[in-house]
């Protein structure tokens, strides 16, 4: 399990997140109707795996990793049980650091406030 906090995690997960939230929107698909359907998501795959590796430092991070994970389910998981590894360190930093906040974009917010 990786200890040392990413430096840059919060752009990293911004550029994942918005990357994300690209391809839903076009709706990314093998269509050939789809003229937006060669979007490159290399650098989004590449990011993931350091993004489920991290270990949380702040509620900003975990609410991020589990943001990854949500929407690697929505897709079926990933086989290589990064997401389980995400949230075995999200539960282990929340046990740790209890913030009591709830929101209806949690995410969103957590992002505003850390100014990425």
């Amino acid at each position: 399990m990786i200890t040392e906090p990413i430096k840059g995690f919060l752009p990293l997960f911004r550029s994942w997140f918005d990357t994300a939230a690209m391809a839903e929107k076009v709706g990314v698909s093998g269509s050939p109707d789809n003229l937006l359907a060669e979007l490159d998501l290399g650098p989004m795959v590449e990011a993931e795996p350091r993004l489920l590796n991290h270990t949380p430092v702040s509620a900003a991070e975990a609410a991020c990793m589990l943001e990854v994970v949500r929407q690697n389910m929505v897709d079926a998981g990933r086989s290589d049980g990064l997401d389980l590894r995400a949230l075995t360190a999200v539960q282990r930093w929340l046990a740790d650091h209890s913030t009591g906040e709830a929101d209806d974009q949690p995410v969103e917010r957590l992002l505003r406030q850390a100014q990425v």
